[in-house]
């Protein structure tokens, strides 16, 4: 593990799987203030490339990534999936782990990434079962996947001193006083977000997704690396 990096305990690093409300939980933690990342998108922050260096970076092992000089808060990947080694360089931090019901959950993510290009983030943690709306393989991959990290994060915690792990549902979440709490902020006064509802795809999506393959424009989890 990494030495532990002096201070950080103004950082908060959301450590939910995707599509459990992270764009939510970033969304909240913007209005309370901190500077937050959400996930590896490009344009996302000055560089980010869609996860490209980030990934080249945590594989050859340097987990000191430069989003954490950025930013005051972390949601989604990489983040969530480096859970413990993030917490090795930032003991002191608070960390939030956001969780649905897992059905719905399962569904949602199904869903929402059927027609699109598989990323490599998502190649990295899941191989060819990067995207779980391929097959009910992929799907059974994804849920033991959620199954075992949600579990790992619980004990983990369970050991940590104290106030410094929340866990929640901002699908479920009508009021900001939670959250607030943990983090030591005050409550504002706009209404609690909820952002990145997944809706059905329009009918346009599979089809196009089709050319571009055809054109050679996106390859299929094992011919391509790109997310």
């Amino acid at each position: 593990m990494p030495e532990p990096i002096l201070g950080g305990a103004d950082k908060v690093f959301g450590i939910g799987f995707y599509k459990t409300g992270t764009t939510t939980l970033c969304a909240a933690l913007r209005v309370l203030g901190y500077r937050t990342v959400n996930g590896d998108k490009l344009g996302e922050y000055p560089g980010a490339d869609d996860g490209e260096t980030l990934l080249k970076q945590i594989q050859a092992g340097d987990l000191r990534l430069p989003t954490f000089a950025m930013f005051d808060a972390f949601t989604d990947n990489p983040y969530f999936h480096l859970w413990r080694e993030i917490h090795a360089l930032y003991p002191q931090a608070k960390y939030i782990l956001t969780l649905r019901d897992e059905r719905a959950w399962l569904e949602s993510c199904a869903r929402f990434y059927r027609n699109r290009r598989v990323r490599p983030m998502r190649v990295w943690m899941f191989g060819p079962h990067a995207n779980p709306g391929r097959d009910e393989a992929s799907k059974q991959a994804w849920l033991e996947a959620y199954r075992a990290h949600n579990s790992a994060v619980r004990a983990y915690f369970a050991t940590q001193p104290a106030g410094r792990f929340f866990e929640f549902d901002p699908t479920r979440q009508r009021d900001w006083d939670p959250l607030c709490a943990f983090l030591a902020r005050p409550v504002p006064a706009q209404p609690w977000p909820h952002a990145n509802l997944t809706r059905p795809d329009p009918p346009w999506r599979s089809a196009w997704r089709g050319l571009k393959r055809t054109l050679g424009l996106e390859r299929g989890v094992g011919e391509e690396d790109d997310d």
